[in-house]
Formats: structure tokens, sequence, C-alpha cells
């Protein structure tokens, strides 16, 4: 299952690099937004998937995987906050890149799109911030499904 479930994240970000360098290179202003977007995907691929991780431990029968895969979320919640922070900072200066290359002027639904990705990245480190401050199951919760909602627009943003 995990097996299954990595090589699913695999060939999602395979999927996003074909995608992303399948047209030619316009400029390479361009060329740097979608590098520094495609990171912070993978760092908050990263991040999404400790929801996983953790629901594999509390759902799995087998004792060996729920104790190899407790010790790996260990390590991966101590990078939780500096993974969120880091691609938090390169969405922003993809954006920023985005916005010397295309003006405000042209707004495309890839534009709309991508507003709508920063502002519930914008809740989802808001609900982050709250949890990490006092931790309750409703903040747990709000936290997760924001972080869905910002993976699912992003997808969005990503293959318009």
């Amino acid at each position: 299952m995990v097996q299954i479930w990595l090589g699913m994240n695999v060939l999602f970000v395979i999927a996003v690099l074909v995608w992303s360098w399948q047209k030619e290179s316009i400029s390479i202003i361009i060329d740097l937004a979608k590098l520094t977007s495609q990171t912070a995907l993978i760092l908050f691929l990263v991040n999404v998937n400790m929801y996983f991780i953790f629901l594999v431990i509390r759902k799995s029968k087998v004792r060996k995987i729920k104790v190899s895969l407790a010790k790996i979320s260990r390590y991966m919640m101590k990078a939780h906050i500096p993974l969120a922070v880091t691609g938090t900072s390169l969405i922003l200066i993809h954006a920023v890149l985005m916005l010397l290359y295309h003006t405000l002027s042209v707004i495309h639904i890839k534009m709309l799109s991508g507003m709508a990705a920063l502002f519930v990245l914008a809740g989802v480190l808001s609900s982050g911030y709250l949890r990490h401050k006092k931790a309750s199951g409703k903040r747990r919760k709000w936290h997760l499904v924001m972080a869905f909602i910002f993976m699912g627009v992003a997808i969005i943003h990503i293959f318009n």
C-alpha cells in the first residue's frame, strides 16, 4: 500500500513536470517561476503526505509498519513547519515573477486560479499557526481540510 502511494506521488510530480515544461520557453523569468513553483509543490506534497502516513499508522494492523512509519513521522513533524515556510516563500517568489512578466491588465483563468490558490494558502497557514499555538481536534481538522482544498486549487492552477 505504501509503495502504491509513493508511486502515485512520483507519477504526479512527473506529470506536473512534463505538463509544465512541454511548452517552449518564453523567458528566463517564466522558467525561474516554473522552477520555484515546482519545488514548492514538492515541499507541499511532502507535508500533505503526512496525513496519509498518520492514516496508515492508525489503520494498519501490522505492528512493524506502524513502528517504521512512526519513526518516519517524527522526523517529518519536525520538518513540517520549515517545509511549509520554504514552500510558501517559493510560491510568493513564483507569484512575483509571474506578475513581473504578466501584468495585472491581462486577467485570465490561470492567474485567477493562482490568486485563489494564494488565498487558500493563507487560510492553510493561519489555521496551521492557530493549531501550532493551541492544538485541538477542531483546529487539526480545519488545517487538514484547508490543506486539501489548497492542493485541489493548486492542481487546478497547474493544469489550467
